[in-house]
């Protein structure tokens, strides 16, 4: 069984930004599902990303016209290089759609969730992802309301992936040995 780290920043001054690099961030907005399908075959093929392989195109459609979730697609010179989703999860009020008012809706805690995230197989090793990373946090610390970004991974994933969270200002606040459903069906 593998084990799983759970890691969160808990305030924006967290952000520890990687160097700068020639990467361009785009919201994939409207969605693409096609899109996401793709990076999630391809950048997961290597991670054992299984949770959603056997997602029809309309599920995949279901899934990314959630307006809790966005996708950001990373380039290089018009190039794909990766890909992120953050999904948004908004305190309890919201969630039972109660009435609120501008003062009560401003104090709302949101959380955000890296779901996703990954550089294609052949742009790795070139300083990408901590960038992309640094980006993708920026984007999620803007939404009105975020009190935490978070995200978990397993051993599956890129040896790479724990030291870019941590060098990125993650702090571990978690672990798990009861496996990771992303990693199964």
């Amino acid at each position: 069984m593998t084990s799983v780290t759970f890691l969160q920043q808990t305030a924006a001054s967290q952000l520890r930004p990687s160097a700068p690099a020639n990467v361009t961030i785009a919201r994939v907005s409207p969605a693409e599902p096609e899109f996401n399908a793709r990076m999630y075959r391809e950048i997961g093929t290597d991670w054992n990303w299984g949770d959603r392989l056997s997602w029809s195109d309309d599920r995949w459609a279901t899934y990314c016209a959630d307006p809790c979730i966005s996708t950001l697609r990373a380039t290089v010179d018009g190039d794909v290089v990766g890909f992120a989703e953050l999904r948004t999860n908004v305190g309890a009020a919201l969630k039972v759609g109660a009435a609120l008012d501008a003062d009560a809706a401003a104090n709302v805690d949101v959380d955000m969730e890296l779901v996703y995230f990954g550089i294609l197989p052949e742009f790795t090793g070139r300083g990408l992802g901590g960038w992309f990373l640094s980006e993708v946090c920026r984007i999620a610390w803007m939404v009105p309301g975020c009190r935490r970004v978070w995200l978990h991974t397993c051993d599956d994933d890129s040896p790479a992936a724990i030291p870019n969270y941590l060098a990125r200002g993650f702090e571990v606040y978690a672990r798990s040995d009861s496996g990771c459903a992303a990693c199964s069906d």
